[in-house]
């Protein structure tokens, strides 16, 4: 199923599982992926988030108070390897396959993470971003406008911090008008 996943779904994840260590929990909950997604910075979701006008770092705080660190919990943090997902989060990321197909996207990209997240009406996460007048009818609404205004594939499908390369200058020569003279003469090329 990770295929699927967008190279960006695939960070938020992984900083998920940071996100659950440095707040000292053996769980990767809801809460962790949408830190993840907080983290990334990137993406579909937050621009979304961003045109709700929500307030991302206000956001990020009120995520991190949903679940207190634990303390009795940090013995079991010396495997990192075990942390395991919520019940939630597991439902969350497996229904993103499904939330992709509905918008017919051949990638899993993080606006498809935040509507399944959306989709459990009982998380805290949920509730959380419900008070923050975040729900699934408002995303979904708002990821079908930014479809319709965007023909341009996916920044989704790039890992955070990827940019697009500049233009080489051998790819003007291709476009050069054959009928303008140029610096070096087409004699001098055979040469």
């Amino acid at each position: 199923m990770d295929d699927n996943f967008s190279p960006r779904v695939k960070d938020v994840i992984a900083f998920s599982k940071e996100e659950a260590l440095r707040l000292g929990h053996n769980f990767i909950g809801t809460e962790h992926l949408m830190l993840g997604i907080l983290r990334d910075g990137g993406g579909k979701a937050i621009a979304i988030l961003n045109a709700i006008e929500v307030n991302l770092e206000e956001l990020r705080r009120k995520v991190e108070i949903l679940n207190p660190a634990g303390v009795e919990e940090t013995p079991l943090l010396n495997d990192k390897k075990n942390l395991h997902l919520t019940r939630q989060a597991e439902r969350a990321l497996k229904t993103t396959f499904l939330e992709a197909k509905l918008f017919q996207s051949e990638l899993i990209n993080t606006v498809h993470l935040l509507l399944c997240i959306l989709r459990n009406e009982n998380d805290p996460t949920t509730k959380l971003l419900s008070q923050l007048n975040v729900d699934y009818d408002i995303v979904k609404e708002q990821f079908k406008l930014m479809l319709a205004n965007d023909t341009d594939t996916s920044f989704d499908d790039l890992p955070s911090g990827v940019s697009f390369p500049e233009e080489k200058e051998n790819e003007d020569d291709s476009k050069e008008n054959p009928f303008i003279p140029t610096s070096e003469s087409k004699t001098s090329k055979k040469i």
